[in-house]
Formats: structure tokens, sequence, C-alpha cells
């Protein structure tokens, strides 16, 4: 629809405001749809409550957003709120529009081009937003409907272009995209039960597609999350979706929408392309999932003109084909548990179709039945992967995902195939997928900087132009793993992760992706710069999601968290029964990595049973808990474990001896730790072991030996308080003051009233004034004490 007033024209279906004399501008999409609402209700003032009612749907900060949209709107008509001429403001009441509109002609263009003329029609706020997405395919409803199954070899007659190249000249045949933006279809059958299409219909079409290895796809569930990313609603304009193709670096999105008519389904869809081209049409079959493949050949003519291999595959059976769909979509939402369902119904219609025993075999996977996961994934041939390199590689990356989970030897090996045949595909997707679990390979090696540069990797995948145009999944995986145990990546900014992974949730919320809503909060929990009170409620939101999902792999993740969480708290027999469900999963699903994490955690468990926590306000020194916690963690230390578990069991082994007394043998394990963290780079249990040392030799008044580590690198405050204390005691007051103030300096954000408090004891001694000294807290007393302030 066209509005003209005073030199101005405004185009509601691309958002483009023209002035006669002034270069056109492209409205945000919230702005546009305001200056649509208000002229369409010109006659009278609007409430900001009904324009929030029917363009702010959701969202925290809508009367925010409402406000900046008017003055947005007000600089683009170079208008005054003062003295207005186009939008006046009502205190208390809200706007109106109050410049005189030309006459509005809407025009409708079929496909021969003969132009169709209506008077317009204003619409009551909710029927517009009801009809948001009929506005949007309008022109596609008026094409030349083509029907029959399979019939695609008449292409030319369903084509329409628009925009700089009305012909198809020999030049436009010879171009061609390159990568593809598959949109989440629209449900236009008015039929609840069709929900299916929005995203299993448009994963199937973007498969196929990308088994074409002509196009770089990207699914329409990144596609969603990146429209969300950029703020647009959906359905959203031609002109936005365009600046989105730009700021990401791809040529052209698909935008469809479903429909039935005469017992068919029509596909009515669009081609956008960055370069400012339209391509549009309609095609019609009995089920739409059953002749995905030909309707993927239609499209590749149109995208990569003269290059497609135009074979005929035969159809899916229609029953199948919808089954294989609904599971596509369930996946995403309601997870593995519900999608198992549908994808065995579909195999059990057509059981030689390979995708769907692959994708019974990924649902398989996620249930935690790897055995039977790894026998379907088998039963596909040799000759159906070589023929199908998307499939190869989906199949590759989850084998070796297999691999990981179990702790195969030959991990390395299926990740690096996979890695490759991944790359080969072209598919951002498993790429992407490929990197991050190198990069996890990576962070539990704790080579940091080859996990930046697999992230670095994944995250070049799909460009942005700013922070909001990165997809969720892109935050989720940037923003995790936080800070899963004792020791930390150095190059991990929490601070920024909390951001990351807050708004990776408000996305996958608003996509009712629960599985990744589990994982989001999950990893919102265990990033310490969160309050702890958002990181409990996040926690008991991913265990009881995961509990409901019915994943037991990622339930016993949690569950190991949960513990560790309560261990941070101090309450050992909690957290013990957190550590024991996740061991009896972790034995259940045969998963080597997980048990030995499992035992690590029930010997801290039981250290923290046995410790001295009476300065808390807890209990005193447990013998017999303590010395079960040593057998525990001397048999720990036996095994192949990571090595941050074993440096973190040589500390904790340490501990154990201290508070029963055992000097010697706690020097003992406590330098052979401080040795091997020195190795491993791991600043954060170097510093554990470092002032545990030096609070063995404090009790032992041994001050010399306390001062003797003062080359040890500072990283922790009882490092700097335990070296600071022996300065003082062996009468050497300035540098006791120096070192206190050296670490305020360089770590304000450790600093806390007891350090002030002693560095004050100190500088008052030094005028005379002496009084008692503060006791020095025993080294167990806070397990990550750089990170969690009590």
């Amino acid at each position: 629809m066209s509005f003209q007033f005073e030199q101005y024209s405004f185009d509601s279906q691309s958002g483009v405001l023209t002035h006669s004399e002034k270069p056109e501008q492209a409205l945000r999409h919230k702005v546009a749809g305001l200056l649509q609402y208000l002229i369409e209700h010109e006659d009278r003032i609007v409430s900001k409550e009904e324009l929030l009612e029917a363009l702010w749907q959701h969202g925290d900060y809508r009367e925010n957003s409402l406000t900046q949209s008017i003055r947005e709107l007000r600089v683009a008509l170079n208008d005054s709120a003062k003295q207005p001429s186009y939008i006046k403001t009502y205190p208390q009441r809200g706007y109106q529009w109050i410049c005189p509109l030309k006459d509005i002609e809407l025009q409708e263009h079929s496909m021969v081009g003969k132009a169709v003329v209506k008077k317009a029609v204003k619409k009551k706020p909710a029927e517009m937003m009801r009809n948001t997405a009929s506005r949007f395919a309008m022109p596609l409803m008026a094409l030349i409907l083509v029907i029959g199954l399979g019939n695609w070899l008449g292409l030319g007659n369903l084509l329409s272009n628009t925009g700089s190249e009305e012909k198809r000249s020999d030049e436009y045949k010879a171009m061609g995209s390159n990568s593809l933006l598959v949109l989440p279809f629209i449900n236009a059958t008015n039929d609840p039960t069709m929900a299916w299409l929005e995203l299993g219909l448009s994963d199937m079409l973007s498969i196929d597609l990308q088994r074409s290895n002509q196009l770089k796809v990207t699914p329409p569930a990144l596609a969603n999350t990146l429209l969300l990313g950029a703020e647009l609603e959906w359905p959203t304009l031609p002109v936005h979706i365009r600046s989105l193709l730009r700021d990401q670096n791809i040529d052209s999105a698909l935008f469809a929408s479903v429909r039935l008519h005469n017992e068919q389904q029509v596909f009515d869809f669009k081609l956008i392309h960055a370069d400012g081209r339209n391509q549009q049409g309609s095609i019609s079959y009995p089920s739409l999932p059953a002749a995905a493949q030909s309707i993927s050949q239609q499209l590749l003519y149109l995208l990569r003109p003269g290059q497609v291999r135009q074979t005929k595959t035969p159809a899916d059976d229609p029953i199948a084909a919808l089954a294989l769909a609904q599971g596509m979509q369930a996946l995403q939402e309601e997870g593995s548990i519900s999608a198992q369902k549908y994808f065995q119904a579909s195999l059990t219609i057509q059981e030689d179709n390979p995708w769907t025993r692959a994708w019974l075999a990924r649902s398989r996977y996620a249930l935690g039945q790897w055995q039977q996961a790894e026998k379907l994934f088998n039963e596909i041939t040799p000759a159906q992967r070589q023929a199908d390199i998307s499939l190869d590689a989906f199949i590759a990356y989850w084998l070796a995902e297999l691999a990981y989970r179990r702790g195969d030897k030959q991990l390395q090996e299926l990740v690096d195939e996979a890695t490759a045949k991944a790359e080969q595909s072209i598919d951002p997707k498993q790429m992407a997928q490929n990197y991050r679990l190198q990069a996890n390979i990576a962070w539990n090696s704790m080579a940091w900087e080859k996990h930046r540069e697999w992230m670095t990797k994944a995250k070049q995948l799909f460009s942005a132009s700013n922070d909001l145009t990165i997809e969720a999944d892109k935050l989720f995986y940037l923003g995790n793993p936080s800070n899963e145990g004792l020791e930390k990546n150095p190059q991990n900014d929490l601070l920024l992760n909390q951001a990351r992974l807050q708004k990776a949730l408000n996305f996958y919320q608003q996509l009712n992706n629960h599985p990744m809503i589990a994982a989001s909060q999950l990893a919102i929990a265990q990033n310490y710069s969160i309050d702890l009170a958002t990181r409990e409620n996040a926690l008991n939101q991913a265990l009881s999601l995961y509990r409901k999902l019915q994943q037991p792999f990622e339930l016993a993740q949690a569950l190991i968290y949960a513990g560790f969480y309560q261990v941070q708290m101090h309450d050992g027999i909690k957290a013990l029964n957190y550590f024991n469900e996740a061991k009896h999963i972790a034995t259940a699903l045969g998963s080597k990595p997980l048990l030995n994490i499992s035992d690590f955690y029930i010997a801290f468990a039981m250290l923290d049973q046995g410790l001295d926590q009476t300065a808390l306000g807890g209990h005193p020194t447990q013998a017999a808990q303590l010395e079960r916690a040593i057998v525990l963690l001397e048999d720990f230390i036996k095994t192949q474990s990571a090595p941050y578990y074993h440096a973190s069991a040589l500390v904790f082994l340490g501990w154990a001896h201290t508070d029963l007394g055992h000097y010697d043998q706690a020097l003992k394990v406590l330098n052979e730790a401080k040795a091997l963290n020195k190795k491993l780079n791991m600043e954060t249990s170097f510093g554990y072991s470092s002032y545990s040392i030096m609070r063995i030799h404090l009790e032992r008044q041994d001050y010399a030996a306390v001062i003797a580590m003062s080359d040890d690198k500072i990283t922790t405050r009882l490092q700097a308080s335990f070296l600071a204390r022996a300065y003082y005691e062996n009468h050497q007051i300035d540098q006791a003051i120096a070192t206190l103030s050296r670490f305020k300096q360089q770590q304000p954000e450790l600093w806390q009233n007891e350090d002030k408090k002693r560095l004050l004891d100190y500088q008052n001694s030094k005028q005379g004034i002496f009084s008692q000294l503060q006791t020095e807290p025993k080294a167990h007393l806070v397990y990550c004490e750089s990170d969690w302030i009590h």
C-alpha cells in the first residue's frame, strides 16, 4: 500500500519513505509499522496502550521502544513535537496523524503484469496483526497456480521477476546465488495441526537444498534467531530481510507460506535477493513434504540457473514425509522424546529413507539410547552416504559426538574426519557443530588457545554487523562453557558471557526451543558473575527441563554442577545426593568421562563433610569423613583423568591431610599439585596449592618459608593475606602493608572488608597502636575464593 502526503510517499510493504527532493529512507520495521498504523487511524487519537497492543506483542521495554520509534519517525519526517505537521502528541492520551492524505491506491500485479487497482481498506488493529503474513505474501497469491505431482519441468510458467531486471536476460541466466537464508515458513492454512510446516517442512527443504552441494544454506532455526537478533518480528518486510542479507553476507532468502486450495497444499514462495531482485511463484502438490526434493530442484533452478542436475527423483510417501516433517519440528521444540515417535512412524512406512533413519538415530542418541543410535547410523549403507555428502557429514558428526560422550580412544580421529566432511559439504551448521566439538576437546585438554581458535572459526561462519545480530546459537556457544569446575579459562570473559547467555535464553524462549532453553539455563548457572539467586533459579530450571526432556547425559551434567554448587555452599550431604544420581546415570550410559567426573566430585563432597567449617557456623573436623575422602581421592588420582581434575584432586588431598594435622603428607601432595599446576598453566589451581602451603607454614610459625614463596604469582586473596601476615610476624611491617596495598590496586574486585581491617591493623601497628589480629582463615574455607565472595 502506498500513502502520499505533502511531498512524501510511503510504501508500507517495503517500509520505504520517499521525499520528492531527498534520498529515500528505509524505515526500521517498528517505525514503518507505527507510521502505517497512525495513518490508517488518522481520524482519531490512538492511545499508547493500543499501539503497544497492536505493534509490540511482547518484551519488557515496550514503552521505551514506542517512545524511541516515535522519535525516529519524527526525525525521518523532519517533524517537530512542539509544532507538529504530521504527528501530534496528546499528553496522557496518545498520538494522532494530522497531515491530510492524497488519493491512495493499492496495486497488485499478476504474473503477466496486468495491474488491478483497488481502493484501500482500513483494518482494525487486531485484524491488521492477524493478516501480517498474508499482507506480506500478497503478491504471491496472485500468481498462476501450478498443479500436479512432480510437474516441475514447466518452470518458466511459475516464475515472476521484479526489481531492476524485469526480463530474464542472458546475463541474468548466468547469474546465481551462492548462499541462501531459509526463513521459517508461515502456516497460512488456518489449521493449527499443520504447525509442523513452519520449521519441519522448511528444515526438510533446507537439507535438500544443501545436498545439492551448490549452496551454502542457513537453515530456518538459525534464520529465526538472526531475525530475533536484529529485533525483527516475523513476518517482516522485504526491505528488512534484504538488510539482514547484507549484514550477514548472504546472497538470497527464501520466504514462503503454505495454504490449502482444492485439496492441494500450495507453496507460495518469494526469493529475495540482496542485490534488489525478487523472484516469486506458487507450487502445488497433494503433499508438500512428499515432494520436498522436487520443490528444492525447482528452487535451485531459480537460484542456480543452468547449474542444476535436473534428474527426477521418486516422490516420498506422503504420510511418511509428513511424519518426518512433524518430527523435525518436534525436535526443535518438544525435544527428542516427542520427535522419535514421528521419525519411527515415518521409517515404518518408508524403510529405505536414509535421512529418516539418521534423524531417528539422532533422537535416540539424545535420549541416551546410544547403542540403538549407533546401530541405526551403521544401517545406512556406504552407498547411501557416498551419494549424499550432507548425509555423510551428518552421520560422521553424531558418531563423533557419541565417541566424545563415551570417551572412546579414537575420538580425535573421528572428530577430524567429521570436520573434514562437514567442510566438504559446505554446510555451515555442520561445520559450526564440528568446530564446537573440537573446541570442547581443546577445553578439556586445557588448550585454551586452541579452544579460542576453534570457537573463532565457528563464530566466523555467521558474520554479524553488531552484537544484536549474532544468532542465539553463536551467543550460547560463545558464552558456554562458562566455568563449570575449579580451573578457569584465562581467556573467558564471564561478564561478556553473561550478556550473551541472557540474550540467547531470551531468543530460545521466544522460539519455544526447550532443549536449548535448558542448555542456556545451565550455562547461566555456571557463570560466577551472575548473582547467586539468579544462578540457583536457572539451575533448578535446567534440572527440571532435562528431566522432562529425558536427556540423561545433559541431566547428569546439570546434576554434577548442582552438586558442585552445593559444595560451594558447604552442604556436602545435599551435594553427595546430586553426585550419586549423576554417577548412576553415567554408569547406565557407559560414559567413561562422566563416570570419572562423578567419582571426583563424590570425593569432593565427602571432603566437604569432613573439613572444619566452624568459622562458617558449621561442623568441626569430622575425622571419619576425611579418612574416607582420602581413600576416594587417592583412588581417583590413580585413574586416567583430565589434567585439571587430577591437579585439583591433589589439592583436595592436601586439605584433608592438613585438617587431620598430617602436615608433612599435606606438604608433599600440595607441592606436587603446585608443580603440576604451574606446568599446566593452571592459574587458579596454582593459587589454591600455593596458599594452602602458606597456611601450613603459618600454622607452624615458619614465616621465612612463607616469605620464600613471595615470588609466586599472587592471584588469590588468601595468597596476599598469608604472605602479608608472614611479613608482619617477621617484623617486616612495610612489606606487609605493601603486599596488601598492591593486591588491592591490582585486584580491587576481590578486596573485602576483612582485608581492609588487616591493612588498617598493620598501618596502626607501625604507629605503635597494636590490636589483636584476626585469625587467618583456613585454606579450604572458600573453594573458589577468587569468584565466590562470601
